[in-house]
């Protein structure tokens, strides 16, 4: 139900961004030359896995402690994703992007990870 809701207004909100952009672009020919000159983002979905790291902590925060190695962090993770396949409660967008998270084992904005 939140999914939804939060999904439906990230679109409306990325969809205002695009229609505001373009309105600046036609106003502003000068403008267009400079958006042409700037480098393109490189990952526009960097945050995701800020918000799975923040969705992590304030469900099974007790799971993990500052210190832990990447391997015990890891098991952990693996069993999180476990519990919610298992159950169902895990959609396939959210399992695969699960799935990479803990296969690129860079778990800095979960804990302070010691290697």
């Amino acid at each position: 139900m939140f999914r939804d809701l939060l999904g439906s207004l990230r679109k409306e909100a990325e969809k205002r961004l695009t229609q505001q952009e373009e309105e600046r672009k036609r106003e502003d020919p000068k403008r267009q030359e400079q958006l042409k000159q700037q480098p393109q983002p490189r990952n526009r979905r960097s945050g995701k896995y800020g918000r799975l790291a923040a969705w992590i902590k304030s469900n099974y925060g007790n799971n993990f402690r500052d210190g832990q190695t990447s391997d015990e962090v890891k098991n952990q993770l693996e069993k999180i994703f476990g519990e919610l396949d298992k159950r169902g409660s895990i959609g396939p967008d959210a399992k695969r992007g699960f799935r990479t998270y803990i296969d690129t084992r860079k778990y800095g904005d979960l804990i302070k990870v010691r290697e």
